[in-house]
């Protein structure tokens, strides 16, 4: 014999059930918004995202978030990916992400902010950089790219090379950025991560002043890096800009490759050729000098 108060509970609970899949749809679309963006990254959120909080299935937030892009609630970052406008912006023309290191994060993991934005992050130099930074092992192309209304510069590394960043907090989101130390060996790999020679020398004196000088630490991280170009730029900067440093200018000879490399790749002609460093000087150091 069926439990008639049994049967009451069951039917109840699978009403309940019906309603809470339906209740964020058809109480409106503020509502829903206003799910999403507690669950949001920076005001971001992907579709994936999107269906764990509303309750449903993939092609349901797909259509959900699709029908909130339409009514101009939604930005899409790109395919799956979406920013949430705050309510006075909706239906605005011009839509743009409230942090673009998160916005990195979001697209780009694995990554780290580094080059010229971490440097200006760490306060090593004055200069203004349009576009955000970004070193990612992800599959993405080396290139600068412009999404909702941020430039982002994107350089590929090898996944081996992710290490030795510093997570800062961005809002809610933990975002990784280089630390001072691998910042500076970054950049005497490659001297147009913080937008060439003279910057380099901007960032490296303004690290020798500062109270977080650490030549160990330094060498440390171009010893992760184990590249000899950065050995030999190094070298000859810090006899030339650097004050009294020869113990560090003894480690970078010991570990110096063979071969001639420009101090600027970027600049075409060669300039003199120091050849204790194997180095073409192509850059005049007194105007970098003045550039500080």
């Amino acid at each position: 014999m069926r439990c008639v108060r049994c049967d009451i509970v069951c039917v109840a609970k699978a009403t309940v059930s019906m309603v809470d899949t339906t209740s964020t749809e058809s109480s409106g679309p503020r509502t829903t918004l206003s799910l999403l963006a507690r669950n949001a990254k920076g005001g971001l959120i992907s579709a994936e995202d999107a269906a764990r909080v509303l309750g449903v299935g993939g092609r349901a937030a797909v259509a959900r978030l699709s029908r909130l892009l339409a009514a101009g609630w939604l930005a899409r970052a790109r395919r799956g990916l979406y920013l949430i406008l705050p309510l006075e912006a909706a239906g605005a023309k011009a839509t743009t992400v409230e942090d673009p290191w998160v916005l990195a994060e979001v697209l780009l993991s694995p990554c780290y902010i580094g080059g010229w934005s971490a440097a200006e992050h760490w306060g090593l130099t004055e200069q203004i950089f349009r576009s955000t930074f970004v070193v990612t092992a992800a599959g993405a192309r080396s290139r600068s790219r412009t999404l909702l209304g941020t430039e982002l510069h994107i350089v590929r590394v090898p996944r081996k090379r992710m290490a030795g960043g510093a997570q800062v907090w961005r809002g809610q989101l933990r975002v990784s950025v280089s630390d001072r130390e691998r910042t500076i060996a970054d950049a005497l790999v490659d001297p147009t991560w913080v937008g060439g020679v003279r910057h380099l020398i901007e960032i490296l004196t303004t690290y020798r002043r500062g109270p977080d000088w650490s030549p160990s630490k330094l060498m440390m991280r171009m010893k992760e890096l184990g590249r000899g170009s950065a050995y030999k730029r190094l070298g000859f900067l810090a006899e030339e800009v650097l004050d009294e440093q020869p113990a560090l200018v003894e480690a970078c000879a010991q570990a110096k490759t063979s071969g001639v490399i420009k101090l600027d790749p970027a600049v075409s002609s060669r300039g003199h050729l120091v050849k204790k460093w194997g180095l073409w000087v192509n850059t005049t150091l007194a105007e970098a000098r003045e550039s500080e």
